[in-house]
């Protein structure tokens, strides 16, 4: 088995899942994810060592909150950096609850509002993180990762701290990103890392130890680390095994050295990317308090408003999968403002640039679609069978087709290519995304988006797969309706055909506790009530 696909074994999913989630799954769900934490309250008595917040209401709500003025009591400010990391693989909300926050595309709006609209001066920062660390070795990571890089150009970012997620990608994939991405006119976004050295040698021009960038009259110096909390996750993966191939030193010395390099071009301001935990990174604020402001990683998915200090520097929570950034406003005498910005649908317009960076990804996506998903990288299903299709059971389980027919589920597909009602001007066709496919086929293993060998592949090999059929819930029934044919024709039933009944039996518990929720989550189907959504699909009992 190839060494991405023993990684994904392990896990999560979830760019994607549906525009579709009004009904539940008993006989035709599967899917990903897990529940999200919810938005803090801003409460600064809450415990300081993981910056959680207030766990009082959810970014992926679909019922509208109050709307919170934008940078309320700013007057222009010298600069405005802005930073964000985490990202864990969202390029943008993947649609299925309306009011899901973040997305790049709200992003690149709140950044064209403070420069166009404000006439203020902005840099962008990302500390890192920015693809899911389960599916990194995936295929389609890559190609990810390459569109979030473009999507930072666009916005005006001018460096990245390579974390966990991009060094788990390796040397060589990061090297040559670097050497394809950097050659595109205007591009601006150099990888940091101060203690991170490919190839032995400092000299490729990537990754940078630090830069000074000019923010309007203001000159701000960035360092980026990866600390010693996150080098040893580094290590198990085994990539520094070669330290002629990639090597990190420890930070300390390596910042020392650095700012003695930047405070020679006397810089206003000094900001730490520091990718490490929230611990570690107040500890490099406390011995280096030259850095006003630390931007730090691993902080809470929705981290409370007001920010952490250590002495008079600065700790920034930037959160997890680009549901928020972090605005720092510089004024006069040095003097720093600090908003947590929620990217909401109601302050932030879906930017049309990074509709055509979508629409690039997605069409990427297509052309490599074979590369994704094929026999080589599907997997096995753990009952050893194949899938048959909800056609299949259609002329024995006539009332339960009959329900499944008309529900969202056997639609699940469509929802892909056209999104949710409203969103028809914007919406890209996410029909060849396996992170979208999981959730809105048959036959996916959806917690670690990996399809099955007999599973969907796309509706011109497998239109039978198409939607969330009978068999995500009950299980593989090749073999059962095969089992079945045979007792009609014989009349003699064998207990291979009972046993196959049983094994495709689900209980009501079992699919509210088990199967359910894998899609049905907090953050992508926060509305949901199992009793209640269940009414709408039951199909219990045969009354064909």
């Amino acid at each position: 088995m190839q060494t991405w696909m023993k990684d994904a074994r392990r896990t999560l999913g979830v760019a994607c899942i549906t525009v579709t989630t009004v009904l539940i799954c008993t006989t035709i769900l599967t899917s990903c994810r897990q529940d999200a934490p919810v938005p803090g309250k801003g409460d600064s008595t809450k415990t300081k060592r993981t910056g959680q917040g207030d766990a009082s209401s959810s970014g992926a709500s679909d019922s509208p909150k109050p709307t919170a003025p934008l940078l309320e009591g700013w007057e222009k400010p010298q600069a405005v950096l802005v930073f964000s990391g985490d990202e864990h693989g969202y390029l943008e909300p993947c649609g299925c609850s309306e009011r899901q926050a973040g997305g790049f595309a709200r992003r690149a709006d709140f950044i064209r509002q403070l420069k166009e609209d404000r006439g203020w001066s902005v840099s962008a920062f990302d500390v890192g993180g920015i693809l899911n660390e389960k599916r990194v070795t995936y295929p389609q990571s890559k190609i990810k990762f390459h569109h979030m890089l473009l999507g930072f150009q666009k916005m005006g970012y001018q460096g990245l701290e390579i974390g966990l997620e991009e060094l788990m990608l390796g040397p060589d994939a990061l090297y040559v990103e670097h050497q394809t991405v950097s050659t595109e006119d205007g591009f601006d976004v150099p990888f940091l890392g101060a203690n991170v050295t490919f190839y032995g040698t400092k000299e490729l021009g990537t990754p940078v130890n630090s830069r000074v960038v000019q923010v309007g009259e203001t000159k701000i110096g960035v360092i980026g680390i990866v600390g010693t909390s996150t080098l040893e996750k580094i290590q198990q993966t085994g990539l520094t095994t070669d330290e002629s191939l990639l090597k990190i030193d420890v930070p300390t010395e390596v910042i020392r050295k650095e700012l003695e390099v930047l405070k020679a071009e006397n810089p206003d301001l000094l900001v730490l990317l520091s990718h490490s935990d929230i611990d570690e990174s107040e500890a490099l604020a406390k011995e280096f308090p030259e850095f006003k402001i630390v931007v730090t990683a691993n902080s809470a998915e929705d981290p409370r408003k007001k920010p952490d200090y250590v002495g008079e520097t600065m700790i920034v929570h930037v959160g997890k999968k680009g549901k928020n950034v972090v605005a720092v406003g510089l004024f006069a005498e040095n003097q720093l403002k600090h908003e947590l910005v929620e990217l909401d649908m109601d302050r932030f317009a879906i930017d049309p640039g990074m509709v055509e960076l979508m629409q690039e990804y997605q069409d990427v996506l297509k052309e490599q679609y074979d590369s994704m998903v094929n026999d080589d990288l599907s997997i096995g299903h753990p009952s050893g069978k194949t899938f048959a299709g909800a056609e299949s059971c259609k002329e024995c389980h006539t009332y339960a087709y009959n329900i499944w027919s008309q529900s969202k589920h056997s639609h699940a597909l469509d929802s892909l290519t056209k999104g949710r009602p409203g969103q028809e001007a914007t919406w890209v066709n996410r029909t060849w995304d396996p992170e979208c496919l999981a959730c809105h086929t048959t036959g996916w293993e959806p917690q670690e988006i990996l399809q099955y060998k007999s599973g969907f592949a796309s509706l011109e090999k497998t239109p039978h797969l198409a939607g969330n059929q009978c068999e995500n819930c009950h299980g593989p029934a090749a073999e059962h309706v095969a089992l079945e044919q045979a007792w009609k024709e014989s009349g003699t039933l064998t207990p291979e055909t009972i046993e196959s009944r049983k094994s495709l039996q689900l209980l009501k518990a079992e699919a509210e506790q088990k199967v359910c929720t894998q899609c049905h989550d907090h953050e992508n189907s926060p509305k949901f009530d199992f009793e209640k959504y269940w009414k709408e699909v039951n199909h219990s009992g045969r009354k064909d």
